[in-house]
């Protein structure tokens, strides 16, 4: 473990304070969960995601589907892509996902067809891609992503609405 140098009181209630700095660098946004561990003498914060223990789920579900329906799925927390299907999976599985991505999840604010989207930090498709969210309990804590080189037609937006009701399903 590195050491930060900065020091921080607990106060009456127990609380303590995480350094802005110490946050942005960690990308911990507000409002975010996060687990507590105790390791031998030492308390660890580690970045919360319901999706996480999803993954064999969401890596299963996307390889059938992609099997069916033959686009690139990726299906993402709130941080990353945590499950991935198809010719993008290499260059998606497990990468931090794009400002956009995470503020489309945020807000679900486009689910919906777009085009040319940045999935990933610097990572621009020009594919058509369709948008579903994971919600559980009103929350939104992830996305699917289909992408396909043709419009997207009736089958493609059922099949990623479908993945995003069955994880929000199992994490509830």
């Amino acid at each position: 473990m590195k050491s930060t140098g900065v020091l921080r009181r607990i106060d009456e209630l127990g609380r303590i304070v995480i350094p802005k700095e110490i946050r942005r660098n960690l990308k911990i946004k507000d409002g975010e969960s996060l687990e507590i561990f105790i390791d031998d003498d030492a308390v660890v914060l580690k970045k919360y995601s319901d999706m996480k223990d999803l993954h064999d789920i969401a890596q299963n579900c996307s390889d059938s589907f992609y099997d069916v329906i033959n686009n690139d799925i990726l299906i993402t927390d709130l941080n990353k892509v945590i499950a991935a299907s198809g010719q993008m999976k290499k260059k998606y599985l497990n990468k931090e996902i794009s400002k956009f991505i995470s503020d489309s999840i945020k807000n679900r604010s486009i689910e919906a067809e777009i085009h040319n989207a940045e999935i990933v930090d610097g990572i621009h498709e020009e594919s058509e891609i369709i948008i579903s969210y994971v919600v559980v309990s009103g929350d939104a804590v992830g996305s699917v992503i289909i992408l396909s080189d043709n419009k997207i037609n009736d089958l493609v937006k059922k099949t990623s609405n479908f993945i995003a009701k069955f994880l929000g399903k199992h994490l509830e």
